[in-house]
């Protein structure tokens, strides 16, 4: 692997694995919409601008040598898509099917997507998911993600492409913006919690999650690239299960405010889940995936960058 395309690469885990390819001497190019502005602390590399979203991009830009494509690039917040849910139709579902044709216009046959857990939506009868459990979205976001994994199977690879979808769970760690109000449950708590003593949550706090550090993420698409466990998705999770109340208090206890804490329950949000975690089994048979992070250091890992940056 000589050369690969980032898109979504100025994002909190497109910047991540920019860093981390680059540090294993892999160039990288980074696909980016024009309005998005590069981060102050971007690492050197090759930038395109395009709109994924455009067809004609298609056409006009060419790449040579390119051995795999990252497909990260994606309306990403669950409660937008139900205020805005064209865009998660224009930005991942046509975006990711014009990436897969850009894909086979310039003869680049590998092709890894950022798919998420909630293609699953609920199930009472089982906490842990597994890669064959039934898919029951609760949203456009999750009906976006559902959509380009069948287009993968049913389109892209059909054409010689070699792809893999990862779902992943709820993700956390250095370098995520924790301003950010409908999306990143961790760094929304954590925001409060920096602001004041007082945590409001939208829905049951035992509701719960599965919990994943980035660089465990980074980890699991790092051994998908590189292993030939072709056309199929992967459950991408720390394969435990986090209450929101085990989370507020962990993170409350990073920040030492767990003597002054205080939690109060608000409305749910339209299509939130009661919860899951993931079933890691088949990528730890597969890819030999093993999580490095438990969330107590995770949080702490994460707190002590919050501290210096934001």
């Amino acid at each position: 692997m000589k050369k690969i395309v980032i898109t979504g690469g100025f994002g909190f885990i497109g910047k991540r694995f920019v860093n981390h390819f680059k540090s294993k001497n892999i160039e990288v190019v980074v696909l980016e919409h024009p309005k998005i502005e590069i981060p102050s602390d971007f690492p050197d590399c090759k930038i395109i601008r395009a709109d994924i979203t455009e067809r004609l991009f298609i056409e006009n830009l060419k790449v040579s040598n390119v051995d795999a494509v990252l497909h990260l690039a994606a309306q990403s917040s669950g409660p937008r898509s139900f205020s805005i849910p064209e865009q998660d139709v224009k930005i991942n579902v046509i975006g990711t099917l014009n990436i897969i044709d850009w894909c086979l216009s310039n003869k680049i046959e590998r092709f890894l997507f950022a798919s998420s857990f909630v293609i699953y939506g609920d199930h009472p009868e089982t906490e842990m998911l597994n890669e064959e459990t039934e898919f029951k979205p609760k949203s456009v976001y999750a009906i976006s993600k559902l959509s380009c994994e069948y287009l993968l199977r049913n389109y892209a690879e059909l054409k010689g492409i070699k792809w893999n979808a990862l779902r992943m769970f709820n993700v956390y760690g250095p370098g995520q913006d924790i301003t950010k109000s409908d999306q990143g449950v961790v760094g929304i708590f954590m925001n409060m919690l920096l602001k004041q003593d007082s945590v409001q949550v939208k829905g049951s706090l035992d509701r719960f999650r599965d919990l994943i550090h980035v660089d465990d993420v980074i980890q699991g698409w790092d051994l998908c690239l590189f292993s030939k466990k072709y056309n199929q998705s992967y459950n991408l999770g720390s394969g435990k299960k986090s209450t929101f109340r085990y989370l507020i208090t962990s993170i409350a206890k990073a920040l030492n405010k767990s003597d002054v804490l205080k939690l109060e329950e608000l409305p749910g949000t339209p299509g939130d889940m009661m919860g899951c975690y993931a079933d890691i089994s088949k990528i730890k048979k597969d890819l030999n995936y093993v999580p490095k992070y438990n969330l107590e250091d995770g949080l702490l890992n994460m707190y002590n960058w919050v501290k210096k940056n934001q």
